[in-house]
């Protein structure tokens, strides 16, 4: 599993794609296959070429497994790919070109320099939802560059994902599971289990009102706003003292944390809510999606309560701001039933 570093750079992090979904879908990976490369010999990229040829996929051949009765299907690209700066807007694209179809994987943007990245991309469902393509496909791939800016790069990896949904119906027949959000970092996730047990996230509010998500996202945003205005008192309090890094669990004093730095055109927290997409999750769901936080091995370890915060998506363009690690962090209460910020990508820096 990759660290969590390789998400949290402005070309890799996507940012939350949807609130939550319904309580009764389920959503799970089901199949990968490379589709080029096998991570240390790149193809050269440049803007000026238009579409390359960077391979074919026989999807008679291919090994995807069979939809479950009642499920749909859905695809998108992990590659891994850099790009000199753009000076504007640029992507890497690929498509697979059949001879029915041109089914197109955009990646997002970055404006790094000579900076790697691994990177999502957006989502493709096909009315025929057992397959992407039929027979051979040839697998293609250009850079797209900013008007009158040349641009050159490297291609690493391209990987297919397969995501199965199950059918709603089903889901409550079966035994309880979670349902289905496309989130944060760039894997989709299940949200909160909607169990029946008064122990269920859903029913936190009228058990513990202190503990549930609406008091979680409460405390994170109060967290954000000592951030954007500079309120260097609360920014330290808030936080708990050691901080741990998500990436290995290591442990830094809050005060050697480096002071928040403002975003610009956002003066306020309602600003923030207005420009920004921000969801907060729970440990039973961040887990599937970073299971090395809960290695026994670690130093440290989220506990059972704990949420994370996303919030680093601009709302409208899409765009990652750099240099902003607070808008990604860890709560938890603390023996006092206190929150705070427990952890933080790099240890907060």
């Amino acid at each position: 599993m990759p660290s969590l570093n390789r998400y949290l750079s402005a070309a890799v992090m996507i940012a939350v794609l949807t609130a939550f979904a319904s309580a009764d879908d389920q959503t799970r990976p089901t199949n990968s296959l490379t589709l080029f490369g096998d991570d240390s010999t790149p193809l050269l990229l440049s803007s000026e070429r238009g579409w390359m040829p960077i391979g074919t996929v026989d999807w008679d051949t291919a090994d995807i497994p069979s939809l479950m009765p009642g499920e749909t299907r859905k695809w998108r690209l992990e590659s891994s790919y850099e790009h000199e700066r753009a000076g504007g807007q640029a992507t890497v694209q690929i498509r697979l070109r059949g001879a029915e179809s041109a089914p197109t994987f955009t990646h997002p943007w970055s404006e790094g320099t000579d900076t790697r990245a691994v990177s999502y991309s957006n989502w493709y469902e096909s009315e025929d939802s057992a397959k992407l393509g039929r027979g051979k496909e040839l697998i293609e791939v250009r850079l797209v560059a900013p008007p009158r800016r040349p641009l050159t790069g490297k291609l690493y990896s391209v990987v297919l994902e397969t995501w199965d949904t199950a059918d709603p119906n089903k889901a409550r027949q079966a035994s309880p599971s979670a349902p289905n959000v496309q989130l944060a970092y760039v894997k989709p996730l299940p949200t909160v289990r909607n169990d029946s047990g008064p122990s269920s996230r859903a029913d936190f509010d009228a058990v513990d009102p202190d503990l549930s998500p609406r008091a979680a996202l409460t405390f994170a945003l109060s967290f954000v706003e000592s951030c954007l205005l500079g309120d260097l008192p609360s920014y330290y309090r808030l936080q708990a003292d050691p901080v741990r890094s998500l990436d290995d669990g290591t442990a830094i004093a809050k005060y050697r944390l480096n002071p928040p730095t403002g975003i610009p055109g956002v003066a306020s927290l309602e600003d923030y809510k207005r420009r920004f997409d921000y969801k907060i999750y729970p440990a039973e769901t961040f887990a599937q999606l970073f299971p090395e936080w809960f290695d026994e091995q670690r130093p440290w370890r989220p506990g059972e309560n704990s949420w994370l915060f996303m919030g680093r998506n601009e709302r409208f363009s899409g765009f990652i701001p750099e240099n902003l690690g607070y808008l990604v962090f860890l709560i938890e209460p603390d023996d006092h039933g206190e929150w705070r910020v427990v952890a933080r990508p790099g240890g907060g820096n």
